[in-house]
């Protein structure tokens, strides 16, 4: 079974919520956990225009990140309001073996150890500890197993196929 490639041309790495100032400062919600996405000199496009981030200040209280991206004012910046921050997947940085970004695994078929279907990945939950994944089943039914080694055996994204050790429970 070879695996389609579905993937996006680009991703989301934040949100503009808002302006700053009166120079056209963005205040953008974070949607991404690389702390270096927003450096200075970092490429971005905001409906297909590539902007260079000129400076990036982190709000940390607020969960925010103003960039100058060279909007001339305050009203070049409120047009952006609403709009998505977005990269193309080909900026990604190389993960180490054995990671794997949210969307290479959304939609990957999920097998047991006995290699019999059980489904497929649907969505990722977020947890403190570990991702918890999400598992629609042909009842569309949903198995939710979390992302440790100790049930999650392979990921093949090659072939888009993962392999799991079904928890009792279920």
């Amino acid at each position: 079974m070879k695996k389609t490639n579905n993937y996006p041309n680009e991703i989301i790495v934040g949100n503009i919520v808002g302006v700053k100032g009166i120079k056209g400062e963005l205040k953008v919600r974070p949607e991404t956990d690389n702390p270096d996405r927003f450096n200075v000199k970092s490429e971005v496009w905001i409906d297909r225009a590539k902007y260079v981030i000129q400076n990036s200040q982190v709000n940390q209280k607020k969960n925010l990140i103003y960039l100058d991206i060279g909007l001339k004012d305050r009203s070049s910046a409120e047009k952006n309001i609403g709009k998505l921050i977005k990269v193309p997947i080909t900026m990604l940085p190389l993960l180490d073996d054995g990671k794997y970004y949210q969307f290479e695994i959304i939609g990957i078929e999920v097998y047991d150890e006995s290699n019999n279907e059980i489904g497929k990945l649907t969505e990722i939950l977020p947890n403190q500890n570990n991702d918890n994944y999400i598992i629609v089943n042909k009842e569309n039914k949903e198995i939710i197993i979390p992302s440790k080694s100790e049930w999650i055996k392979k990921i093949d994204i090659c072939n888009n196929i993962m392999t799991v050790k079904l928890p009792k429970y279920i």
